[in-house]
């Protein structure tokens, strides 16, 4: 029995959060240590240290959605070890056993991937670079590079080669170089590596306003999202951001390991959508770029779609109960759509109508048209949470749905769900349970890999 979509059985509240049936169990709010492991394993997670606040963070937002979508029973606890990613690296090559890998550089999840340790790798964050310093110590932006190559001023900084962090700030210093030659020598030799070279289980807080306060450093460069800690700890510490000129890129890349439970690989999916990026960027984080630096083979074609010139299209009503030959939009396959939806009290099609917290929080949907372009899989990729279901127009029976263990999480994708569809027959996308009145949306034909499962929905 076919049980995707709204209205076509039991599994539809499973496919709506996402997860399949064995794991649709609701989901209390439990954090950190081991807890109710009999009823539900804990997540292992692995996180770069300069995440210590937002993985917490996304952890909590995660759980209380699945509470409110499901508010009884016991759901997924985590247990988060967090320091440098490379170092964070090397103990999953040498076996140590965790789920998800969040890393400050996708150096280090591409690394595993290619060993064979995770089966993912997506840019999720991106961070910016500061310099801070302690209290009563004075810098502006005008004499920061003086500042930062006095004899006489204690610079700390993260350890190249096991943290990102200190891989970036080496990138910024070879910059000044470039506009004031010696540089590099100079703040290389005097560079005092207070942090990042090893995981130190004990340290759980923060360490750059203890480090600024016991003046180990007068100055310290670390991500903005440090610097915010710090001056939470002591608000006359100043953080200052790196001038334009010498600007790095950062990267964050997290992935789930091939042996990870659906719900740890439901947790990665959550933190690459954009409900997850709303909670990065109220801790300082910035929206990854729409560029894939490494895409999946199987990927590429659909990353290049999704990457194109969108085309705009209205999304129709619905299919009216009193006009059975409603005519919906026809949208092309393998082409990005900037779909506008409709405010939902006006979808007439059969869906859940999801029990939000507040009880009259609005949402949109719509239905398109579209000729499948072959027999077996199409992806549908949206930008952010939505109910979706692939109907065939003649007969109105759903389409199967497929699960992929693989998503274009780094270029905005916030949510994907495959079905098996048929050479040349007609079906209706049906979108609802939408929280805004547009969404990108993408139908895409792909292969599945061999480790994919089929899970009904």
């Amino acid at each position: 029995m076919n049980v995707g979509g709204f209205g076509f059985g039991s599994g539809s509240a499973c496919r709506w959060m996402g997860i399949g049936l064995a794991l649709c169990l609701p989901i209390a709010m439990m954090m950190a240590p081991l807890v109710h492991a009999a009823e539900s394993p804990a997540i292992k997670v692995f996180a770069a240290g300069s995440l210590r606040d937002a993985m917490t963070a996304l952890a909590r937002a995660y759980t209380d959605e699945r509470r409110s979508a499901a508010p009884t029973g016991a759901g997924p606890t985590f247990q988060f070890v967090f320091g440098p990613s490379g170092k964070l690296r090397e103990k999953i090559e040498a076996g140590d056993v965790v789920h998800v890998f969040a890393s400050a550089s996708p150096t280090h999840t591409e690394r595993l991937v290619t060993a064979g340790k995770l089966r993912s790798s997506s840019v999720f964050a991106s961070n910016s670079l500061c310099v801070i310093a302690r209290p009563d110590f004075a810098i502006s932006e005008s004499n920061l590079i003086d500042t930062l190559l006095a004899p006489n001023v204690v610079l700390g900084t993260s350890t190249p080669g096991a943290d990102p962090s200190g891989d970036y700030t080496w990138e910024m210093i070879r910059k000044i170089d470039a506009a004031r030659p010696g540089a590099l020598a100079a703040l290389d030799a005097k560079a005092k590596k207070l942090t990042g070279a090893e995981v130190n289980l004990a340290d759980n807080t923060s360490p750059y306003a203890r480090i600024l306060l016991e003046k180990r450093a007068d100055i310290f460069v670390t991500y903005c999202t440090n610097g915010r800690i710090a001056q939470k700890a002591d608000p006359k510490i100043t953080s200052l951001k790196v001038p334009a000129a010498f600007v790095v890129a950062t990267s964050y890349a997290l992935g789930f390991t091939p042996d990870a439970p659906d719900a740890a690989r439901e947790f990665v999916r959550f933190v690459l959508s954009q409900r997850a990026q709303k909670v990065m960027a109220e801790l300082g984080f910035s929206a990854p770029a729409l560029v894939c630096k490494q895409v999946d083979a199987q990927l590429k074609d659909a990353h290049a779609a999704w990457t194109s010139v969108p085309l705009a299209v209205s999304a129709a009503v619905g299919r009216a109960i009193d006009n059975e030959a409603a005519v919906f939009p026809v949208v092309a396959v393998a082409k990005r759509l900037t779909m506008t939806l409709q405010p939902a009290e006006t979808l007439t099609f059969s869906r859940r109508a999801r029990a939000d917290a507040g009880g009259n929080k609005s949402s949109f949907g719509g239905v398109v048209e579209f000729t499948a372009p072959l027999s077996g899989h199409l992806e549908v990729f949206l930008d952010q949470r939505a109910w979706i279901d692939v109907v065939r127009a003649q007969g109105q029976t759903a389409a199967a749905s497929v699960r992929s263990d693989r998503w274009l999480g780094c270029a905005g994708v916030g949510k994907n769900l495959g079905f098996d569809v048929v050479l040349g027959e007609r079906y209706e996308l049906r979108l609802s349970e939408v929280e805004n009145a547009q969404a990108a949306v993408l139908l895409m034909p792909m292969q599945l890999s061999s480790a994919t499962a089929l899970i009904p929905k």
